[in-house]
């Protein structure tokens, strides 16, 4: 049995999975990282946890492991015989893309081009080489969705609202708001992906991914691929 952990910037996810399938799995706020607490599963073989949050986040977690007595594996972003990392600092790489791209690879087999949409938005291009050797070729970073809501709520005195309608064009500030935000998104991976060749893959994952597709126009949504959990594959793909 096998636990992989997710610590991202807002939540921390979990999946409990044998060689073959989920068993369990769960998630809290990372501000309530203090309740942790696994002890409702059976035997633990391994974990291999993800970490971009604050090291006492990670050590509560160990301690909440102890009594397993197995190997805790923290992922990195170095380059592996699945996937070569052209980063030019690996080590300033937030494993979360890293494994994100292992994921989609694992799935895939093809060049593409993931968009993880978190509490960052990241677009990541992964390429062959004349070899076919897959290189995870970096991308760029947005913000997300609740950080752009929450930079116009907290700057402007006459913003205040939550998420409605991306429409164009918006006759109130709410759908205005959203507007502005989704189409920055939608914008940005548009303008890349005139560089790029028509047919390359778009995989559109994270936790706002169904909000994000839900607001796209139909051109977009037809590019797009919609897949749940590829950093756990690339966790998962870790442990082969």
């Amino acid at each position: 049995m096998y636990l992989y952990i997710d610590v991202g910037n807002t939540r921390i996810k979990w999946q409990y999975r044998d060689d073959k399938s989920l068993l369990n799995d769960g998630s809290l706020m990372v501000e309530n990282f203090m309740e942790i607490d696994f002890s409702h599963l059976a035997e633990i073989k391994k974990v291999l946890i993800s970490n971009v949050n604050h090291s006492v986040v990670l050590d509560k977690i160990k301690e909440s492991l102890l009594s397993f007595g197995c190997p805790i594996i923290e992922a990195s972003s170095q380059s592996n015989q699945i996937l070569i990392n052209d980063y030019e600092d690996v080590g300033s790489l937030g494993v979360d893309r890293w494994l994100t791209a292992l994921g989609a690879w694992k799935i895939h087999q093809k060049a593409l081009l993931v968009i993880n949409a978190g509490t960052a938005i990241t677009v990541d291009l992964i390429e062959l080489d004349k070899q076919e050797k897959p290189h995870f070729k970096g991308g760029m970073i947005l913000p997300g969705v609740a950080i752009s809501m929450a930079i116009l709520n907290n700057s402007t005195s006459l913003i205040d609202v939550e998420i409605g309608v991306c429409k164009y064009p918006s006759v109130n500030t709410t759908n205005a708001v959203t507007t502005g935000i989704f189409t920055a998104i939608q914008g940005a991976v548009n303008l890349v992906c005139k560089r790029l060749p028509a047919s390359l893959p778009i995989l559109l994952t994270g936790g706002d991914a169904q909000t994000i597709y839900d607001q796209a126009d139909s051109d977009w949504k037809a590019k797009i691929v919609l897949e749940d959990n590829l950093l756990f594959e690339g966790l998962a793909l870790l442990n082969i």
